[in-house]
């Protein structure tokens, strides 16, 4: 779980002199023509003409070279087009290595933004950390001795520091991690204890829990045999509370944030199996609990799901 912040603009303003071909590597080249043209046929002259927008000179016979390497390793293809005036003309597009070494160019920048990111948001004072912000919404109206469960199926700094805020929220209750056996983790607090466990297997007995914190969502055909779970185990006056970056049940239109475009990318990438929708979760929540909320903290949504039923409606 990566947190942004709402960032309205982003630019990056790149000028590159070069005196002759010698000055730039071909990867260089190669690298900045996968970016230029992502999804347009473009030709030889046009390269040139965006360069030399750009204040990039290369000479034009090294350019077509370059193009060529790029022919022979497909990361483009090409074929010859008729022309109203004059000989054919060669068009080119990225070809499937051209578009899979373009997505890692985007992942390998998402991922040093999420470097530089995290250590700006985990760094941020009190009064304007998101992490406190969290953990006072979640531990809202709870008594000091309460038992509270957090659930994640992958780990990171960030869940350390939600954890961190929950404990200093409710310094007297008992907290318990639940995570997959093969995960470890760092944590060290007085109230804190480790289970194995997963979504839809958590190792509490019933009607236990004042408060149960799940991080991600399972996958659409697996979230009701969790959340029966999730029911199990929390106090008829018990709170369930669910955290998943927006872009993972929310459909989105253009123009993205900063944020919400990184995070768009990344789980594109990684998520290949269907996302459950907002709509869905409050539809489903609905049936286990009589109120449902809705609050969202930066990137994040947030569900607070209160007054659980005594048996499935």
């Amino acid at each position: 779980m990566v947190i942004y912040k709402n960032i309205r603009s982003f630019n990056y303003s790149t000028v590159i002199h070069i005196v002759g071909h010698s000055s730039m590597k071909a990867e260089e080249l190669k690298k900045i023509i996968l970016k230029m043209f992502r999804d347009k046929k473009f030709y030889g002259y046009e390269v040139h003409k965006q360069l030399t927008s750009e204040n990039i000179k290369i000479e034009i016979s090294y350019l077509y070279r370059v193009l060529n390497e790029m022919l022979k390793e497909r990361l483009l293809e090409s074929s010859w087009e008729k022309s109203r005036s004059g000989p054919k003309k060669r068009v080119y597009w990225l070809g499937k290595k051209g578009k899979e070494e373009l997505n890692k160019i985007l992942m390998d920048a998402i991922k040093t933004v999420h470097i530089f990111y995290k250590k700006y948001v985990t760094s941020l004072p009190a009064n304007v950390n998101v992490f406190n912000s969290m953990g006072s919404l979640l531990t809202k109206n709870l008594k000091e001795k309460v038992k509270i469960a957090y659930i994640t199926s992958n780990y990171s700094v960030m869940h350390e520091k939600l954890i961190g805020a929950l404990n200093k929220k409710v310094p007297q209750g008992k907290l318990y991690f639940v995570k997959p056996d093969s995960m470890q983790v760092d944590l060290k607090f007085n109230n804190l204890s480790f289970l194995d466990g997963a979504y839809n297997n958590i190792p509490l007995k019933e009607n236990y829990l004042d408060l149960l914190v799940v991080t991600g969502v399972p996958k659409k055909d697996s979230f009701i045999p969790a959340l029966k779970e999730w029911h199990r185990v929390l106090k008829q006056t018990g709170r369930l509370t669910i955290l998943t970056p927006t872009v993972f049940i929310r459909k989105y239109e253009d123009p993205l944030t900063i944020g919400d475009f990184i995070e768009k990318h990344e789980h594109q990438t990684k998520e290949k199996t269907k996302q459950i929708s907002r709509e869905d979760i409050h539809g489903i929540l609905k049936k286990f609990f009589n109120k449902v909320e809705e609050r969202r903290i930066v990137h994040i949504t947030i569900f607070l799901a209160t007054e659980p039923y005594s048996h499935q409606q």
